[in-house]
Order: C-alpha cells, then sequence, then structure tokens
C-alpha cells in the first residue's frame, strides 16, 4: 500500500484542513479508532467519530499541533527514499535506533505522546538531511 503524498501546510492550518489530513493519514497508516484518539488526544471514538462527521468542535492549539506533527511526519516518510509500503512497515516494525529502543515508531508516539511525535519529527528531518 503506497502512502498518499500529502504535503505539510506552510501557513496555519485550519482545523478543518488539519483534521482532514489527519484521517487521510490515519487510514494511511491503518490506525484503529483508539490509536487515532490517542494520537491526537480525543476523549473518545464516540467524539472521534463526530470529528469525522464535521460535527465536533474546533482542536484545541494543543491538537493542532499534534495533527501538524504527524502530517510532518507523513510527508518525511512519504517524500523521503522509503517507498509507500516501506514507511508503513518502518511506522509498525520494532527499532533499534534511539528513541525507540526496540518499539515501533507509533508505539512509540502512542506511549509518550506529543514528546515522541515531536521527537520522531525531528528524527526524520535528521535523516532527511544526511542524504
Amino acid at each position: 500500500m503506497s502512502l498518499p503524498l500529502i504535503k505539510p501546510a506552510t501557513a496555519r492550518p485550519t482545523s478543518t484542513g488539519a483534521l482532514k489530513r489527519y484521517f487521510v493519514i490515519a487510514d494511511a497508516w491503518e490506525l484503529s479508532p483508539l490509536q487515532q484518539c490517542k494520537l491526537l488526544r480525543i476523549p473518545s471514538p464516540q467524539v472521534l467519530a463526530r470529528y469525522r462527521l464535521g460535527q465536533a468542535p474546533r482542536l484545541s492549539a494543543t491538537q493542532q499541533e499534534r495533527a501538524a506533527l504527524i502530517a510532518n511526519i507523513h510527508f518525511s516518510l512519504a517524500g523521503s527514499a522509503v517507498p509507500g509500503d516501506r514507511a508503513w512497515a518502518w511506522l509498525h516494525a520494532p527499532q533499534k535506533i534511539a528513541p525507540f529502543s526496540g518499539d515501533t515508531p507509533l508505539g512509540f508516539m502512542l506511549e509518550n505522546g506529543l514528546p515522541a511525535l515531536r521527537e520522531v519529527a525531528r528524527l526524520l528531518v535528521r535523516q532527511s538531511e544526511r542524504r
């Protein structure tokens, strides 16, 4: 499966645009509803469903930052030398490199929240600068 290429927003995204982008990425990453809630810090799958329908309140600033980081991570993977299937595999495969210590990047982000999203985004930027 190829990950769709989604350019990160250059300007501050609207809550609606950030959500649309997030849901495309969540589908490409094959995230469960609970994983989607945890990554974006949405309280429940029921609220997530309302967000998908456009019936929930605007995202908080922190949720918008989370969505932007996820879009940047996705863009870094999709724009890297890692093809779509390998990018998906990278997210779901245990990694020995720091900061993962044997965990999957997705698991690391789910367990450690916003600081982990920032760290993964920085890691991918550093890796892309070395190429």
